[in-house]
């Protein structure tokens, strides 16, 4: 198991970014750079890379489709960019129709982490501390996410803790595709463990506050399904694709979510400690490429993301869980992928 480390180049504001790159002793590699705590690669010792990532610095600097970030201080959309705590309303720095999206404007993926590295577990930290001037949500919140990878399971730990009390939802906002990615995603088999999903607004993807039920729509995973079918029942844009939170059905030592290729018979697991995964499908050229149906067609979706996290905008609706973080408390969630098949 090796942990090696060089220069991708210099971002835009002046800042070198590096790339991590750990090796395990299977000889499959993932490399992560400290700009964002990003995680740009999974390649297996064949070269065979299961993963949509962002390898230059103009891209890692402006992106619209969150490959491969750390996501934070909170995943997925937070409406209107406000919310209440401790009686005191809070705005957000809206960065998508008016809403807060993973964080805002200025959230974990758009800044520089320090990092140190732990050959002996084969691991990577990355640190960090949000304040209230940078994102607006109250508090002074060092935080870290550590990425470990040993055998063929790669392991994300987020923690934070904050002088004031203050929310924190975090997840990984990677893309895979365990056929590779220059394969059509719609090909995959996927499952989610999930009976129902978050009703969303169909302006802004935000949550209404109500559930929906999965069984006999294009929305049930329960059984490993061929992606691709199900999309095939939805009605959208010419690049019409789930971006759906599935609460989760928790039971201990299995799978959140499956994403398999039946050709290679590789999958990729997804193990979580939160109540929801957010699935979803993309080619992220196709921002580039936007209403360009001839594109799209010749460059389908290639990749599937599974954000572990708690349910979307929890903090303005009761029961969709708890993401405040007290102050001075330490909060720690993890996540895992395993990698299966390989060989």
């Amino acid at each position: 198991m090796t942990v090696t480390v060089h220069e991708i180049g210099k971002m835009p504001n002046g800042e070198i970014a590096e790339q991590i790159v750990i090796e395990n002793k299977n000889g499959h590699k993932i490399g992560v750079t400290n700009w964002g705590a990003t995680w740009q690669f999974f390649k297996t010792n064949d070269n065979q890379d299961l993963m949509v990532g962002l390898h230059t610095t103009d891209k890692l600097w402006e992106q619209a489709y969150s490959v491969g970030d750390v996501i934070g201080r909170v995943g997925n959309r937070i409406t209107g960019a406000k919310f209440t705590l401790n009686g005191k309303t809070y705005h957000l720095k809206d960065n998508e129709l008016g809403n807060a999206l993973h964080g805002g404007k200025d959230n974990f993926s758009n800044r520089m982490w320090d990092y140190t590295i732990d050959q002996a577990t084969n691991s990577v930290t990355f640190t960090t501390t949000m304040t209230e001037e940078i994102d607006h949500f109250p508090g002074t919140m060092p935080t870290s996410v550590t990425y470990t990878f040993s055998d063929d399971e790669v392991s994300l730990t987020f923690s934070a803790e904050s002088d004031e009390d203050t929310l924190f939802n975090p997840t990984s906002h990677g893309y895979f595709n365990p056929a590779g990615i220059d394969t059509d995603a719609r090909d995959l088999n996927l499952q989610i463990h999930s009976q129902r999903r978050l009703e969303l607004r169909p302006e802004d993807t935000t949550p209404t506050g109500n559930f929906l039920d999965n069984a006999n729509t294009p929305f049930d995973f329960n059984e490993p399904t061929r992606i691709g079918d199900n999309l095939a029942k939805l009605d959208g844009p010419y690049d019409v694709k789930f971006d759906n939170a599935f609460e989760i059905n928790q039971v201990a030592g299995r799978p959140a979510a499956v994403v398999s290729d039946p050709k290679s018979g590789r999958s990729i697991e997804v193990y979580s400690d939160r109540n929801a995964i957010i699935f979803f499908i993309a080619d992220p050229e196709v921002a580039y490429h936007e209403g360009d149906r001839e594109w799209f067609d010749k460059h389908p979706y290639n990749a599937i993301a599974l954000e572990a996290q708690t349910l979307s905008d929890a903090i303005n609706h009761e029961g969709f869980g708890d993401i405040v973080l007290p102050a001075g408390k330490k909060q720690t969630y993890r996540t895992v992928y395993k990698f299966k098949n390989l060989d």
